[in-house]
């Protein structure tokens, strides 16, 4: 299996930059709120979405002095988040191209630019100096990682000295196989999953020393039983999930039977750099 070719075929969306640019425009939405707003739906693929990204950032206690880089930043909306909220600067690391190219466009129309910088690559073998990031991010990459000894040590590498790794990621449960398809992986071929202790371990035997640890597994299926009992909106919405995401119905099923039956989990964790 070609992984790059694989991680493309799963997420890649061809001229996926140009099609929320259109729609973007012809929503006639002029403000960096609105088209953030408008984007939410899409533009942070993990659970609980931009309230975890906030989460995570004030757990890891992010500030605007700090540089920071998101692996697997997909199309930047974690790094508009925290670019908007915490005013820090960012690099985005990510491997699908439509994802970058998709990121700059949005990042160019909400005026982040500046703030975000895209760098297309694999985050096995990070295009970064040593010691330049006091804080590394990564949302929901892990899952498609099989070499995570090699990621966690490039992460370490690219740290300062006391530099914090704030992860948010899906782990295996106690029940297996779990069923697919799923958002991150349509079969087991790009589907990588260590249990919580597994992972937990790998993380100390990598060079890092745990701050917090966090099983947000019945907090998130607690949040999505809150939001079914809600009221839809009849009025379609002019994006979605499936803009970017083929079959989204069926893999949002399959993640919350996953959850509810114990094969998958949802951890936060947040690491200190050992010296």
């Amino acid at each position: 299996m070609n992984y790059e070719k694989a991680i493309n075929a799963q997420y890649g969306q061809s001229d996926l930059g140009k099609k929320i640019l259109a729609i973007l425009e012809g929503e006639g939405l002029d403000t960096a709120r609105l088209i953030q707003d408008i984007l939410a739906p899409i533009e942070e693929l993990h659970l609980r979405g931009r309230s975890a990204t906030i989460e995570l950032a004030r757990a890891v206690g992010l500030n605007e002095s700090m540089r920071v880089l998101d692996i697997g930043c997909g199309i930047g909306g974690p790094a508009r988040t925290l670019a908007s909220e915490f005013g820090c600067h960012i690099i985005g690391l990510e491997l699908c191209e439509e994802y970058c190219n998709a990121t700059e466009i949005i990042n160019d129309r909400v005026g982040l630019s500046n703030k975000i910088e895209i760098r297309q690559g694999n985050a096995l073998n990070m295009p970064f100096d040593n010691e330049i990031f006091d804080i590394v991010f990564m949302q929901h990459v892990l899952m498609n990682i099989e070499n995570k000894e090699r990621v966690l040590s490039q992460s370490k590498r690219v740290l300062y000295p006391k530099g914090r790794l704030a992860l948010n990621t899906i782990c295996a449960g106690s029940i297996t196989p779990i069923h697919f398809p799923v958002i991150w992986a349509n079969n087991p071929d790009i589907n990588f999953l260590f249990t919580a202790s597994e992972l937990r371990q790998l993380i100390s035997n990598s060079g890092f020393k745990e701050l917090s640890w966090k099983d947000e597994t019945k907090e998130i299926l607690e949040g999505i039983e809150r939001a079914r009992s809600k009221p839809r909106s009849k009025n379609p919405q002019p994006i979605s999930l499936g803009l970017i995401v083929a079959d989204p119905s069926t893999k949002w099923r399959n993640i919350v039977r996953n959850l509810k039956e114990g094969r998958i989990e949802v951890i936060q964790g947040i690491f200190e750099k050992n010296q």
